[in-house]
Parts: structure tokens; C-alpha cells; sequence
């Protein structure tokens, strides 16, 4: 059944089936994440509590013209096949949105991609990540799943700007297994800040250099030289 209204709904919504491997592009390093099955029921719990007052409200009207005039019945077939079809679509753009979800963690940046009526591809490069972290909310937590949120530079925090930087926060959701993830994410930032300081190496043989006393002794006599010279009395 879902199948069936997939191929009627997919193509109304023109959404693109992209692989993962598209919208990351050329990377050493790249692996893919899904959102775990508890997250489609956790979304699915929402769609049966939407679909249920829909179905009390319809029964609700229907019964109302009904008593009011038998034939109104005109009005009641209508509406019922119209919020059919509503829980319907509803139905499959949630199934939709799960399946179409997708975490790409690169050695570079973190892809996230997600929504259906509203489609976002959102790309957060490591070097303007900050804050790495895992939330959980008591339904979230029923379900058995948690979300890993990444901050950029500028992006979360607890000032009264919070609100206007939400965009610099990439939210990983659905996650049954979000600490090895988590730990992923902070693999790479810390790969990528260790390459931008440069090579450890070099670092670690300069602050080794050897001592060297004739360069030490040259300066002393210079020094001294230059003492003599400027305690000498002027010449007439």
C-alpha cells in the first residue's frame, strides 16, 4: 500500500532520489547514517494522534448534518473521502521523510539531508564547527533514540541571540546509536585542527634543537664589544 501511494505521491512533491555518495562528492573519508526505525515511529505516534481527531472530527460533522438533514449525506461522502485522502498523504511524506533522511560525515564536513515539502541539503565544514552534543527529550527517550547537534562558530549558546543563530546548528535526529557518532564528529574536528596548526612533527623537532655555546659566546662578545664602545669617553 505504501508503495502504491509513494508512486502517486513522489512524483507530485518532484522530489530527486539522490545516493548519498552525490551530495558528498570526491572525499577520503565518507560514511553514511540513517535515522534508526524508532525515529519513523516516534513520527508515525504523531501522525496516528493527527489522523485520529481528523477521524473524530469527520464523524463528528457528518453525524451533525446527517441528524440535521439526511441529505446531506451529499456533503458527508465528500468530506470523508477528503480526509482520507489528507491522513493519506500525510502518511506517506512521513514515511517519506525517514526514508529520504540522510547523515554523511566526511573527512571534511557533515552533510545532512532531509524534508520533503521543504527539501534542505545542509553541508557544515569542520573548520567552523564548535560544539559537539547529545540531546534527548523524554518522548525521544520512550522511543529509544537521541539527536547529535553540531554548533558552528556564532551558532547555539545561551545568550538572548540564540534564537537568531539557530541556522548555525546542524541537528542529527533519530539516532539509536548517537555517542559513537558523536565521537566520529569530534574525531574530525580534531584531525582538522591538528592539520591546521600544521605538521606535529616539525613542531616537536624545533622545540628539541640542540644547544650550540659558540653562537651563544659570538653574541656575548658583541654585546660587550657594544658596552665598551658606548662607556668610551667622546673625543674632542
Amino acid at each position: 500500500m505504501y508503495d502504491f501511494l509513494k508512486s502517486i505521491v513522489f512524483p507530485l512533491l518532484k522530489v530527486e532520489e539522490s545516493e548519498p555518495r552525490s551530495l558528498a562528492g570526491s572525499h577520503d573519508s565518507f560514511q553514511v547514517f540513517r535515522a534508526c526505525p524508532a525515529f519513523l515511529a516516534y513520527n508515525l505516534f504523531f501522525w496516528k494522534l493527527y489522523a485520529a481527531i481528523l477521524a473524530l472530527s469527520v464523524a463528528a460533522a457528518s453525524a451533525a448534518l446527517l441528524l440535521f438533514n439526511r441529505w446531506f449525506i451529499v456533503l458527508v461522502v465528500p468530506l470523508v473521502l477528503f480526509a482520507a485522502f489528507k491522513a493519506s498523504v500525510l502518511y506517506v511524506t512521513t514515511r517519506l521523510n525517514y526514508d529520504m533522511r540522510w547523515y554523511v560525515i566526511t573527512d571534511r564536513s557533515l552533510l545532512i539531508r532531509e524534508g520533503i515539502w521543504i527539501v534542505r541539503e545542509i553541508t557544515l565544514t569542520f573548520a567552523n564547527a564548535q560544539n559537539v552534543r547529545i540531546t534527548q527529550g523524554p518522548l525521544q527517550r520512550y522511543f529509544g533514540f537521541s539527536n547529535v547537534e553540531v554548533d558552528t562558530a556564532g551558532g547555539g549558546g545561551g545568550h538572548k541571540e540564540s534564537q537568531s543563530t539557530s541556522p548555525h546548528r546542524a541537528v542529527l535526529r533519530g539516532l539509536d546509536q548517537a555517542a559513537p557518532v558523536r565521537d566520529l564528529v569530534l574525531e574530525q574536528l580534531r584531525k582538522h585542527r591538528t592539520t591546521g596548526l600544521g605538521d606535529p612533527d616539525d613542531h616537536v623537532a624545533g622545540s628539541h634543537l640542540p644547544f650550540d655555546p659558540v653562537t651563544l659566546r659570538e653574541i656575548w662578545d658583541e654585546a660587550r664589544k657594544l658596552r665598551e664602545t658606548l662607556a668610551a669617553p667622546n673625543s674632542v
